[in-house]
């Protein structure tokens, strides 16, 4: 079927990042790069040259990298806390994986979080473990962040030129609306005094995690400005592909012991409740869902509410937005624009993610991002499908999504899903510009 022309009215900026987190690409500006090593030694010599470079500093001084993507090498072994010790000793470190959901670190960084070796895995996240107990150094989902959580958080005026240099940084690569998903308490009154010095470089829509919407919903008269709002509220309800972590039908072929088909971190459930709480405000709800059984588990959470009556929310605001949508089974497609709900998705993750699928999933490659599909069924780029890059899990350049999305792949490499492919015009409209027509 060919792809037919859209008669909405609603014209987005030219470009709109539709999912970013701006204080965290802010911060990665500043972090050790590692996104490029070849292989597990690659990345201890750079995490080597980092340490030797800051010896000047307090050694309490925290050394941090992002962008480790284990997947792609020969070994898919991460480093262990025993080479990070031997390089840092005291100095506490911890190396993101390229897609937020895991990390490395050391004893001090452990140390500093407070958690040893015979306490239990926080819920929905896993400190890796030796025989006998003895941590890895390797941190998965909620352990990750546990980690993270001991690391000092930007004040006063870091705060101003951290978001001022994200901000500016993604105006640099065309966008003019950003959406922010997994807004921070301080977000808000941080942009809204960008605007008020004349400073703010796109209008910013922010979704802050669902369990602390209510509370920013009351402060949200004080911070709001033409160019800012509150949009909704953020939810995960799986993992990652990388971290084995995304929720599936079927197994992977190789899967966590005892996660045969990744975490499921909200089922259709806790879900309905969620998007409830947001509709009660006159929001919409954002929910991570990069496998295909956390896609159905949403779409099913809320067609349930949805039955109920079209929710309340704010002209403009999508009811529903499943972020990633990594894989979807081919019987919930059209789903998405039946029941009117956004796929959001990042097609320069296919980019980062060969390896990875090509390992975890050989069987079902046909089932990720089937853009084509989408729009065929009626999701309008633009407007029921939305492009992204989730920045700073990987740049936030428009034109790798674009590639991903027309090519299905690297330059000169495999092709995943060739079928799925769509326009070029396609893929710049469902960034926002509006000049692009619809492909025949």
């Amino acid at each position: 079927m060919a792809h037919q022309g859209s008669t909405s009215d609603y014209a987005p900026p030219m470009l709109r990042e539709a999912h970013a987190h701006i204080v965290q690409h802010g911060r990665a500006m500043g972090m050790l790069r590692l996104d490029d090593c070849l292989d597990r030694d690659d990345c201890l010599q750079r995490v080597a040259m980092a340490a030797a470079s800051a010896h000047d500093t307090p050694p309490t001084n925290w050394l941090l990298g992002v962008g480790v993507r284990a997947q792609a090498w020969p070994d898919p072994t991460y480093p262990t806390l025993d080479e990070l010790d031997s390089i840092l000793g005291p100095r506490p470190c911890c190396l993101w994986s390229f897609d937020h959901h895991a990390l490395v670190a050391n004893s001090a960084a452990l140390a500093a979080t407070g958690v040893r070796p015979g306490d239990p895995d926080p819920p929905n996240g896993r400190f890796v473990r030796a025989p006998g107990g003895r941590f890895t150094g390797l941190a998965l989902e909620a352990a990750a962040k546990q980690v993270y959580s001991a690391v000092p958080e930007p004040e006063g005026a870091e705060r101003l030129e951290v978001v001022r240099r994200a901000l500016d940084d993604l105006a640099r690569h065309g966008f003019e609306e950003v959406h922010d998903l997994l807004s921070q308490p301080w977000l808000g009154p941080t942009l809204a005094a960008l605007h008020d010095a004349g400073e703010l470089r796109a209008r910013v829509w922010l979704y802050p995690p669902i369990d602390t919407l209510e509370a920013v919903a009351r402060t949200r008269r004080e911070w709001e400005r033409p160019g800012v709002r509150l949009a909704g509220g953020k939810l995960f309800a799986d993992g990652t592909l990388n971290s084995r972590t995304a929720w599936m039908l079927h197994p992977y072929a190789d899967p966590i012991p005892d996660m045969p088909r990744g975490q499921c971190m909200a089922d259709a459930g806790t879900i309905q409740r969620a998007l409830e709480r947001a509709h009660g405000l006159g929001l919409g709800l954002a929910v991570h869902a990069i496998g295909d059984a956390a896609v159905r588990a949403c779409l099913d959470a809320f067609e349930s509410s949805h039955a109920t009556g079209r929710p309340a929310t704010e002209p403009s605001l999508p009811a529903m937005r499943i972020e990633h949508a990594e894989l979807i089974d081919a019987a919930d497609v059209p789903r998405f624009a039946r029941l009117g709900v956004v796929a959001s998705v990042q097609p320069c993750h296919l980019l980062y993610d060969i390896e990875a699928l090509e390992r975890g999933l050989p069987d079902r490659l046909d089932r990720v991002l089937p853009l084509w599909e989408l729009v065929d069924s009626g999701c309008v780029p633009g407007e029921g499908l939305w492009f992204g890059s989730d920045t700073p899990i990987v740049r936030p350049d428009p034109a790798d999504s674009v590639q991903a999305a027309v090519r299905r792949g690297r330059a000169g490499g495999p092709r995943i899903g060739a079928g799925q492919a769509i326009t070029e015009a396609e893929a710049w409209a469902a960034f926002g510009r509006r000049e692009s027509s619809r492909g025949a």
